[in-house]
């Protein structure tokens, strides 16, 4: 007995490392049609988009995991690769810079993803600022890591950049309102500042500020629900005052408001990827 129980626990144990060690899940940027800024912190510039996951039967990916742009042109998508990062001087000339100098981690498991520009671009480059340019609803998967147990296989990625998208993408036209609230909570994540406290009246303005430029965006009012699904959630933040605005956790500082906003943006968006997972689980999907 003795002998099983040891046996058990190893395989257990094999188990358990594999799937630590196996690909998380592939997702989706909501943030077709963005122009994401970069807000530049100490010694990085950073931003942060909308997302939801592909693949519900693959695990839910670790704060920091790095991911990468899935290729539209390897895949036959017919779609250009829709993320373009473009500097602007001082004077309002662009520059298209590359890629390959942004880095792509997972923000708060598959709800977010976060963009990390080092501030010495700005210099190399002769820019005031950054921003990310979010063509469509671009595909993003983890990047391959050395002893990676059960890493995406080709024909799951061809599964993704076809019908799973595809049905995503009519959830989010589904869910517009629902979607449209979660992405005015992610604009103020990416507005407010990370290093000092906002006060109260700062932070309202940001939001009226988010609100405005989202139905300019849009040419027009964005719906009731919409905006009434955004407020109710930042009603959720509004007891956290300017005084109790930080709180410490692994001897990282965190800001009460922002980690608020960011818990009432994953409920939001988390619904809407709810209703994804249960329409690609249906046999008529």
């Amino acid at each position: 007995m003795r002998f099983l129980s040891i046996a058990a626990t190893a395989i257990l144990g094999l188990l358990t490392a594999n799937a630590a060690n196996a690909a998380p899940q592939a997702m989706l940027l909501v943030a077709g049609g963005e122009n994401l800024q970069f807000r530049c912190t100490g010694d990085e510039c950073l931003a942060e988009a909308t997302s939801i996951c592909l693949q519900a039967e693959r695990a839910t990916p670790r704060a920091k995991t790095p991911y990468g742009l899935v290729d539209e042109e390897r895949y036959g998508t017919g779609r250009a690769n829709g993320l373009q990062l473009v500097g602007i001087t001082a004077s309002g000339e662009e520059k298209s810079l590359p890629l390959e100098i942004m880095q792509m981690i997972s923000e708060r498991e598959h709800m977010s993803v976060r963009f990390i520009v080092e501030k010495a671009a700005l210099h190399k480059h002769a820019i005031d600022r950054m921003e990310l340019r979010v063509a469509h609803n671009v595909v993003v998967a983890p990047s391959w890591r050395p002893g990676d147990a059960n890493p995406l296989m080709e024909d799951e990625i061809e599964l993704i950049m076809g019908p799973l998208r595809a049905t995503a993408e009519n959830i989010l036209r589904e869910r517009r309102d629902r979607v449209t609230s979660a992405r005015i909570l992610g604009d103020m994540l990416n507005d407010l500042p990370r290093d000092r406290v906002a006060s109260i009246a700062e932070r309202d303005a940001v939001y009226q500020q988010v609100v405005a430029s989202r139905n300019q965006q849009a040419g027009g009012p964005l719906s009731a629900e919409a905006v009434a699904g955004a407020q109710a959630a930042l009603d959720g933040c509004s007891y956290i005052k300017d005084e109790e605005m930080w709180y410490h956790a692994f001897e990282t500082r965190i800001s009460r408001y922002r980690s608020c906003i960011g818990f009432r943006h994953d409920r939001l968006i988390k619904e809407v990827n709810e209703t994804y997972w249960d329409r690609v689980k249906s046999p008529g999907m």
